[in-house]
């Protein structure tokens, strides 16, 4: 020790040692204290006295970043050296200090999020704890903590606090990467979106795309495309879809380079983006099975599947022969044990212990990547014993309910065929209403409402399949009933991010019924959602949010009757009034949706914004001058859309999956460079009028050549390609028509000759 970080053992810190020491020496059982040091060498001065003064009962443990489980690493070192706990025979008592949680600041956000969710597990370890177990932390991970892993701060024993000069780290600190569990598949929840669907070649946004017309004003723009959840497809991509799965299906926090998270449609069509499940990590007081029996023989590929083996060991049997793992051999382990529990006569409290044990390793492989169908198949089966021996243990009943419709859930989005996702979506449906009878409202409501959210996740995935708009109600009203029990003053930001499901649930319902109404509340719920995400701290998650509310006050507007008046009223009733703020809540959006941050959510935010441009030119009050401007609007955000496109087409070799149809921002754009070149108020010369109309004219051919296995929206495309080179000749005589068909490719003139 040196004399620098001796002299800091002063005042307010010695009395602080003083109580932590004394605390430690009483030597009690199933402790959690918690120290705050910033101070790293204060820190190791106070660890090594700690070590010197309470020897040979105290051991400290560095954090095991690779998998960093304190708990679990805890009751590792105790099995290892003869101290496992017997159910009748408790451990001497011993302490424990933990140390390293500093460093996780400079590992991966999954890393991160992984120790928070092992510490969210305390219940589990609990009973095998026949310790106290001191864990220190720098104040930043305090915070997180408190905030991420509410089971175990409500568990800790104490807190002692150190004062010091924090120590830099040399990697920056971001809470929000680990601040809170993602979805709602489980107590933590996380948004998911479905994929973006595709387009309905006769009703748009649930309106009918209307006849071709002559004049400028009444051309059928496509709408926008909802952009259904950009961010969480490009988490499965990064990540393992467990570990999005158990971040608070409503929380997700997005990492550097994601377009969006938690988001329901970016544009505007049929998507439906359901609140993410939840993973509970809430576990009640059963036992682990913690002294394993002798070693078995590992299982080689070639053995053959020996008869009389439950569904389980046969799980497990299949998974070796194809994946001899470390994660199943040790489950094969496991599955003997438990069957050597079952010959013994094991209680009910130690299969159910066991079974769950189980169920939690292959949970955590999940978490960890393994997303193989073996993996999965294994979990369920795991879950659904666990259940079978917990008839009397309700609280942990509802926990593993929900976990078990968490892995339906994950099932239901694997690649596998249609008819088993469909059932996979049922069985998790089932679980999730298992969970509900477990679980009480008035005495759980947070794990109610998590489970409520993950409801309404489940029947929003369902709506896709069948009976979309009564899957779609049941869904807004499990969302409803989760807002019931989770209040913005006790948990803000899951509060937000469900109010941000249940907007985009709203959203998806009205494409079906009470458009008006259902839209209306869609806008409140995104409101409601802003007031905790805030462009500091969360840009993505704020401006997809923004762009959410943009397209939910876009589609409004569809359904109020303009005014032909000059005097535009401010009405919320007033389509000028909800396109305004439309285009002002994309503008919101674009301003962290950056071509640079996130170029396809940037994309799909500026089709969006021109769309909203075009119908404000469109609106029979606007002036000349007027439509003009939001028609060039118009055109530089289309542009700016197939820009960014076109970039990241450049970056990838190929066009990446969007979240709208490129092809209708071709064809809006030639609408708008032809109304342009139409429109009689404007002095422009034949040349610049016939470079809008082979500008509109290229474009429309774009969208033509897009959707050439799409007959509707080809017919439709042919049309518009009709209709410019009317104008070519209309504006600029038999000339400009000359130049227009030029540039038609040769297999489309006799069609379009014969419509001319």
């Amino acid at each position: 020790m040196n004399d620098a970080a001796a002299q800091k053992i002063s005042g307010v810190n010695q009395k602080t040692y003083a109580r932590l020491k004394m605390s430690l020496r009483l030597n009690l059982r199933r402790q959690i204290f918690l120290a705050v040091c910033d101070d790293l060498e204060l820190r190791n001065h106070l660890v090594a006295n700690l070590q010197a003064e309470l020897a040979p009962r105290f051991v400290s443990l560095n954090l095991n970043l690779s998998d960093p489980n304190p708990m679990a690493q805890v009751t590792q070192w105790l099995a290892q050296r003869g101290q496992a706990i017997e159910y009748d025979q408790p451990a001497p008592a011993i302490g424990f200090q933990v140390l390293g949680v500093e460093h996780l600041t400079r590992q991966p956000a999954s890393v991160q999020r992984r120790f928070l969710t092992h510490l969210q597990a305390i219940e589990y370890y609990l009973p095998a704890l026949e310790c106290t177990v001191l864990l220190w932390l720098p104040r930043p991970w305090l915070r997180s903590v408190r905030q991420s892993a509410p089971t175990f701060w409500d568990w800790h024993t104490a807190l002692f606090e150190f004062e010091g000069d924090p120590t830099p780290v040399r990697s920056f600190f971001n809470p929000s990467l680990v601040s809170s569990p993602k979805i709602e598949h489980r107590d933590s929840q996380t948004a998911i979106a479905p994929p973006a669907p595709q387009a309905t070649p006769t009703r748009l946004n649930g309106r009918h795309i209307q006849p071709l017309s002559g004049k400028p004003t009444d051309q059928v723009i496509i709408p926008i495309e909802l952009d259904d959840n950009a961010f969480l497809r490009h988490t499965v991509e990064e990540k393992s879809l467990w570990e999005v799965l158990t971040q608070d299906s409503d929380l997700v926090k997005p990492d550097a380079d994601s377009a969006s998270m938690l988001e329901p449609p970016d544009g505007i069509s049929s998507s439906q983006v359901p609140a993410p499940p939840q993973v509970s990590e809430t576990v009640s007081l059963i036992q682990p099975v913690v002294a394993p029996p002798e070693q078995p023989d590992v299982i080689r590929c070639e053995q053959p599947i020996p008869a009389g083996v439950s569904q389980l060991q046969r799980l497990i049997l299949e998974a070796i022969a194809e994946d001899d793992s470390a994660t199943h051999r040790t489950g094969w382990q496991q599955v003997q044990q438990i069957e050597q529990l079952h010959q013994q006569g094991a209680p009910q409290q130690a299969l159910a212990a066991s079974y769950y044990a189980l169920a939690r390793g292959y949970r955590e492989s999940l978490e960890q990547g393994d997303v193989s169908g073996h993996t999965l198949a294994i979990a369920i089966a795991a879950h659904q014993e666990t259940l079978a021996w917990l008839d009397h243990y309700a609280a942990l009943g509802a926990d593993v309910a929900n976990d078990l419709g968490n892995l339906y859930w994950m099932q239901s989005r694997s690649a596998v065929e249609a008819d088993v996702q469909l059932a996979s979506l049922e069985q998790a449906i089932q679980a999730y209403h298992l969970a509900l009878t477990k679980s009480d409202p008035q005495t759980t409501p947070q794990t109610y409402a998590m489970i409520q959210n993950n409801l309404g996740s489940a029947y929003g995935d369902l709506a896709q399949y069948r009976e979309p708009a009564e899957n779609l109600q049941k869904s807004v009203l499990a969302y409803e009933t989760a807002l019931r029990y989770r209040t913005y003053e006790d948990d803000p930001a899951r509060y937000a991010a469900t109010q941000n499901n249940l907007g985009t649930a709203c959203w998806n319902l009205a494409q079906h019924q009470q458009p008006v109404p259902r839209l209306q509340q869609a806008i409140a719920a995104y409101q409601s959602a802003l007031q905790f995400y805030t462009p500091e701290q969360e840009p993505m998650v704020y401006a997809m949010i923004q762009n959410n509310l943009g397209t939910a006050y876009w589609n409004l507007a569809q359904y109020i009757k303009p005014s032909r008046t000059q005097n535009r009223t401010d009405s919320e009733e007033s389509p000028e009034h909800l396109l305004q703020l439309a285009i002002a809540a994309y503008h919101n959006a674009l301003t962290y949706r950056t071509l640079e941050a996130a170029p396809a959510a940037f994309a799909a935010t500026q089709n969006n914004l021109g769309t909203a441009y075009w119908d404000c030119s469109n609106l029979p009050a606007t002036s000349p001058d007027q439509r003009r401007k939001l028609v060039q609007q118009a055109i530089a955000a289309y542009e700016a859309a197939i820009t960014a496109v076109d970039q990241l087409a450049a970056q990838n070799g190929h066009r990446p999956p969007l979240t709208f149809d490129v092809f209708a921002t071709y064809n809006n754009l030639g609408l708008s460079y032809y109304q342009l070149a139409c429109d009689r108020h404007t002095n422009l010369k034949p040349a610049q009028r016939q470079s809008y109309l082979e500008k509109a004219l290229d474009h429309h051919l774009q969208a033509l050549q897009g959707w050439e296995a799409q007959s509707d929206f080809h017919q439709l495309t042919l049309g518009y390609v009709v209709q410019t080179l009317r104008g070519f000749y209309t504006e600029c005589g038999i000339q400009g028509q000359t130049v227009g068909l030029s540039k038609i490719p040769a297999q489309l003139l006799p069609e379009i000759m014969a419509k001319l």
